[in-house]
């Protein structure tokens, strides 16, 4: 099961260690899952936490070195994808693409544009939804 993570899971799980997104961050680690994320979660996760929390990059780097020797990082396309307009957020637009074009079956993340689009495939997935999943 190929599982595309977001930015918003990463962070909550380097801020927040012990809590429901690093559950399931550490579950989608594990096989049968398949872990991925893209090159431009990648450089947005980098940046919103040296931007909000500059005090953390001991824990980003450490965190990165870790995680990343376990995930596939997937190049982000530059061409539009059909469905990417049910994405109100057009930042989240690049993350889409990447999802689409690496044929993932699960989209994990906390943003709300993603959970309240219309998009049924990839299917986008909650954290509670995927630490309830067998």
């Amino acid at each position: 099961m190929r599982v595309m993570i977001d930015t918003n899971i990463f962070i909550s799980a380097i801020l927040f260690p012990d809590g429901r997104a690093s559950a399931a961050l550490k579950k989608a680690l594990v096989p049968p899952c398949k872990p991925l994320t893209c090159s431009y979660v990648i450089d947005e996760l980098k940046r919103k936490l040296l931007e909000k929390f500059p005090d953390r990059t001991e824990d980003l780097e450490s965190f990165l070195q870790s995680a990343l020797s376990v995930i596939e990082i997937v190049d982000t396309p530059t061409k539009a994808a059909k469905s990417e307009t049910l994405i109100r957020d057009k930042k989240d637009r690049p993350i889409l693409r990447a999802a689409l074009s690496s044929n993932v079956d699960y989209f994990l993340t906390g943003d709300k544009d993603f959970l309240e689009s219309a998009i049924e495939d990839p299917r986008i997935i909650s954290v509670a939804e995927f630490l309830q999943m067998q």
